[in-house]
């Protein structure tokens, strides 16, 4: 119950800046994603979901990063500096693409206000909190947009 008052909260603050039923349609649908590698997005393949612009981003890949880097480091501090220099030097481009990834996420978190996660924002101007589904958080904007547009 508490994600499900969290997500109508989001709903609510974001209300207000929504675009009419009629306009909305001429609109692709542009879904931005924020999460953990702990809570997996669901719900791709929904057919309203198709020609949607769809950007998920993890926002725990620097803390990723930052753990395996510092595993089983050396007790003495210059080994240590060294061995994570290494490690650092040898870093292949899936890590760096997490990485960034989790950077331009957290980035992006706070242009749009989102201040906890997991978080779906739907068309830049409602997010849904607590939900990982999409098909869950698209079924709650509609729902949430129809109410409304009465």
């Amino acid at each position: 119950m508490p994600a499900f008052f969290h997500s109508l909260l989001g709903l609510a603050l974001f209300g207000s800046l929504l675009l009419s039923g009629h306009a909305q349609a001429a609109v692709p649908l542009n879904v931005v994603v924020f999460t953990t590698t702990e809570f997996p997005i669901s719900g791709k393949g929904d057919q309203r979901l198709k020609g949607a612009k769809l950007s998920v981003y993890f926002v725990d890949g620097l803390e990723q990063i930052e753990t395996a880097l510092s595993e089983s480091l050396p007790n003495q501090a210059d080994d240590a500096k060294a061995e994570a220099l290494r490690r650092i030097d040898e870093l292949n481009d899936a890590a760096t693409a997490s990485a960034k990834n989790a950077a331009i996420g957290l980035a992006k978190a706070i242009q749009y206000g989102v201040d906890r996660y997991p978080a779906i924002v739907l068309n830049e101007r409602a997010v849904v909190y607590g939900v990982t589904d999409l098909v869950e958080a698209l079924n709650r904007y509609e729902a949430w947009h129809r109410e409304h547009a009465q």
